[in-house]
């Protein structure tokens, strides 16, 4: 008997925080990446845009766009993920690897004092994200390998932000 093949879903999802961050946002709707993520399997883009502005969505691509500015939680949104791209902020940095998920975490370069470097980079460092810039995440999304990643060796939140602390340095 012949069973029905079922398409599983595939999705990333990509978080900008509370601020904006309009050049990621722009980065991961160019046709580009959406042909990147299709090849890749990947078959749903929820893109949380913060306080940015409605972007435009490409019409011919076979991936599913859903976006939105905020709400009360993103946590089933990153349960969901098979993968996350997001801003680095400590807070979605610490919510995505408690959740055990991959990230690639692209830094804003247009902030000013920027702690989201250094934080990006030593978790890049200890192999828990893979960091990039915005100019170059097709290149990161290419060539991205969820295998190169470390899970954090922590299983609550409390410990987990002691850990990214330590690391930090502070």
């Amino acid at each position: 008997m012949n069973m029905p093949v079922s398409q599983e879903k595939k999705k990333i999802f990509v978080t900008v925080g509370t601020t904006q961050f309009d050049e990621l946002v722009t980065r991961v709707l160019h046709l580009d990446m959406l042909e990147i993520m299709e090849a890749q399997g990947y078959t749903h883009l929820i893109i949380q845009i913060g306080r940015g502005p409605e972007p435009q969505i490409p019409t011919s691509q076979r991936i599913q766009i859903t976006v939105y500015h905020l709400k009360g939680s993103i946590s089933s949104d990153i349960k969901d993920a098979s993968l996350v791209i997001s801003h680095a902020g400590a807070g979605s940095c610490l919510e995505v690897l408690h959740a055990h998920k991959p990230l690639i975490v692209v830094v804003n370069q247009k902030l000013m004092g920027n702690h989201q470097l250094e934080l990006a980079e030593k978790l890049h460092s200890e192999r828990h994200v893979v960091m990039c810039y915005p100019e170059t995440l097709k290149t990161t999304m290419t060539d991205f390998n969820t295998s190169s990643l470390e899970n954090l060796p922590i299983n609550n939140q409390m410990a987990l932000s002691n850990y990214i602390e330590k690391l930090m340095g502070f």
